[in-house]
């Protein structure tokens, strides 16, 4: 199996140093690290049992839209997203509903992980369908407990959930199942996914000149013979430079938003009047506001890391110059 990681702030062996650590802790959330841990051995269970055929993709961003998959793999047996999750405790997967374990019962988790999961899926269908190619099958979301502490009440799940124990069979069943795709299609989907471009444009044909209609023999030297439209050479060199126009993958760029919740069109009132004012994009909901790239939380702990080396360095200092009689009484 071949496999591509695109994991940000790792070094070769796939290991993060103790400042890539609190950075991608930063950037991607505080359990990041235990994220990637609990993929590290999925993916390593998948490389032993998975043979030629099949690609693994790790933690792909798709264009611009900041979204990013942990797990795409590709195979004969079809297109899968799996989110692998570090959790721990007891959760229940019931239709499209995520709930964590509360007294005698449950209740609905901060992070639906089932919706996020098939909200993935639908995102990579996008975006390799706005390349101008239809998939010719369904992608497939797939939920997957890392942690052997992690256990999952199923009740009809709108995806596929399954716990550790249950990774074998999943993988015996790719080995084993009818082929959908063919190894092209495959490697066409998964360089898409990593090189995307843009759809083919279709040249239109020529239109057909409409035959004049026959003349009478004298007439028929007497009138100059017709002539077909000739394109003007500004606008042979227009076309050029739009068809030499180079790809940029930040064009397939949307938003992957919560079920239920539309894009919010601007007010009546408001009309843009020349291209230098454009309309005002509305903030989507939910998203917190950044300064310098990180939400008031994030700044808070760099300051606090801030405060503290500095405090290190004081006490170093004050050591390193007053000598053993700082120590002495």
């Amino acid at each position: 199996m071949k496999i591509i990681d695109k994991t940000p702030l790792v070094d070769e062996k796939g290991e993060l140093a103790p400042m890539q650590r609190i950075q991608g802790m930063l950037k991607f959330g505080f359990n990041w690290p235990n994220e990637l841990q609990a993929q590290k051995a999925i993916v390593s269970f998948f490389e032993r049992q998975l043979e030629k055929g099949y690609t693994l993709i790790r933690n792909m961003p798709l264009g611009a839209s900041g979204i990013t998959v942990p797990i795409i793999l590709l195979g004969p047996t079809g297109i899968y997203v799996i989110h692998v999750t570090y959790l721990r405790g007891r959760y229940e997967a019931k239709g499209n509903a995520w709930n964590e374990e509360s007294g005698s019962g449950f209740k609905p988790a901060a992070i639906n992980l089932i919706q996020r999961t098939s909200r993935m899926a639908n995102a990579v269908k996008v975006f390799i369908e706005r390349q101008g190619v239809k998939l010719p099958v369904e992608i497939e979301p797939v939920l997957i407990a890392g942690n052997p502490g992690l256990h999952i009440e199923s009740v009809r799940p709108a995806i596929k959930v399954m716990m550790i124990d249950g990774i074998k069979s999943f993988a015996a069943g790719l080995v084993t199942g009818r082929p959908v795709l063919s190894i092209e299609a495959v490697h066409e989907f998964t360089d898409r996914i990593i090189n995307p471009r843009p759809p083919k444009k279709e040249t239109p044909a020529p239109p057909v000149p409409a035959e004049p209609e026959p003349r009478a023999p004298w007439d028929q030297e007497t009138l100059p013979p017709p002539q077909m439209p000739q394109v003007s050479r500004a606008r042979a060199i227009f076309n050029a430079s739009e068809e030499a126009k180079p790809f940029n993958p930040a064009e397939l760029d949307f938003a992957m938003l919560d079920e239920g919740q539309a894009a919010q069109a601007p007010p009546a009132s408001i009309r843009e009047t020349s291209p230098a004012q454009p309309l005002p994009r509305p903030t989507p909901q939910g998203r917190s506001k950044r300064t310098l790239g990180m939400t008031l939380p994030q700044l808070i702990l760099v300051a606090a890391l801030a405060l503290t080396f500095l405090c290190l360095l004081i006490a170093f200092a004050i050591l390193y110059f007053a000598g053993p009689s700082f120590l002495l009484p």
